[in-house]
């Protein structure tokens, strides 16, 4: 059980850091007055609103991450 509560964290850790990269990226666009931003580069057009539901999501996983974090900690010392 131990072994899936770690394979489990780092999974939801690795996702979460990756949320929460997107958000840093998103937020530092200059968005114009309808709330887009055209990369010309890449041929997309990012979406104001797109970024706080991945501040939600990085937010969610920080806490999914943390619970099961004290869950490991307290599994280790009542095993120790």
């Amino acid at each position: 059980m131990r072994y899936v509560l770690y394979i489990l964290t780092t999974i939801i850790g690795l996702v979460t850091a990756l949320f929460i990269w997107i958000y840093v990226q998103r937020v530092k666009l200059d968005y114009n007055s309808e709330g887009k931003f055209f990369s010309a580069e890449e041929g997309v057009v990012y979406l104001e609103p797109a970024e706080e539901t991945y501040g939600f999501l990085a937010l969610s996983g920080l806490i999914m991450t943390g619970t099961l974090m004290t869950l490991l900690i307290i599994r280790r010392k009542k095993g120790s």
